[in-house]
C-alpha cells in the first residue's frame, strides 16, 4: 500500500502531562498510535477538537501494560477490550484511566481519513482539576454502602447503618435500604423471640 498521509505509526510519550496532536488523520488501512507512560497510577485524558467521521472512524483508548503490550504493534486489534471508544465532532467526557500506561489509536473511516483528527491533553493526577477528577470517579465507582463503610472504618455496623439512613434525603429510601431495615427488624424479632 501508499505511505500513508498525516499521522502514522506508533509515537511514545513519557511524563506527568503533555499534548496530543493527531495533525491529519491517516489512510487506511493505517492506524496512529500513542502511547503516554506517566509516573502516577492514574491518567487523565481530555480530548479537544474532535473530528473523526464515518462508520469505521475511532477513538480508542486502551488502559494497562497488558493491553498497550497486545495492541501497540498488532493490526488485528479486539476493540471491544477498549476501555474508552468514541467518534463523531463532540469531544467526550475527560477519561480517567487508573494504570500508569495508556495507548490511543486512532482508526480512520476509507472515505473521510485525511480529515480526521484530534487534539488531547494528558495528566498524571497531579494537578488539583485532576485530583478533582479522579476523587469524583472513585466516588462514582464505589458502591454507596461499601463507600460509607470505608470511610468510616472501625465504626460498629449499626453506626454505619445509622450513617447511611442519616445521608439519606428524607423520604427517598432505596430498595436496599428497605431490605436492610427488614434485615434488621426481622433479627431483632429473631433476638426478642429467643429472650422469652
Amino acid at each position: 500500500p501508499a505511505p500513508p498521509k498525516g499521522c502514522h505509526g506508533l509515537v511514545e510519550l513519557s511524563g506527568a502531562s503533555g499534548t496530543i496532536a493527531s495533525g491529519p488523520g491517516p489512510t487506511a488501512p493505517h492506524l496512529c498510535r500513542w502511547i503516554i507512560n506517566s509516573p502516577s497510577s492514574v491518567i487523565v485524558l481530555h480530548f479537544t477538537g474532535v473530528h473523526v467521521l464515518g462508520s469505521e472512524g475511532r477513538v480508542s483508548v486502551f488502559v494497562g501494560p497488558s493491553d498497550v503490550a497486545a495492541y501497540q504493534s498488532n493490526d488485528v486489534i479486539n476493540w471491544e477490550k477498549a476501555f474508552e471508544s468514541f467518534n463523531g465532532a463532540v469531544p467526550p467526557m475527560p477519561v480517567i484511566c487508573h494504570a500508569s500506561q495508556v495507548l490511543i489509536i486512532l482508526e480512520a473511516d476509507s472515505l473521510h481519513g485525511g480529515d480526521d483528527g484530534f487534539n488531547a491533553t494528558w495528566s498524571s493526577g497531579t494537578t488539583e482539576a485532576a485530583k478533582a477528577l479522579i476523587e469524583t470517579d472513585l466516588a462514582r465507582s464505589t458502591p454507596p454502602t461499601e463507600h460509607r463503610r470505608s470511610a468510616h472504618a472501625g465504626a460498629h455496623a449499626g453506626s454505619a447503618h445509622t450513617e447511611q439512613h442519616r445521608t439519606a434525603p428524607a423520604g427517598h429510601h432505596s430498595k436496599e435500604d428497605a431490605v436492610q431495615r427488614l434485615t434488621v427488624k426481622a433479627a431483632a424479632n429473631v433476638g426478642g423471640a429467643a429472650n422469652k
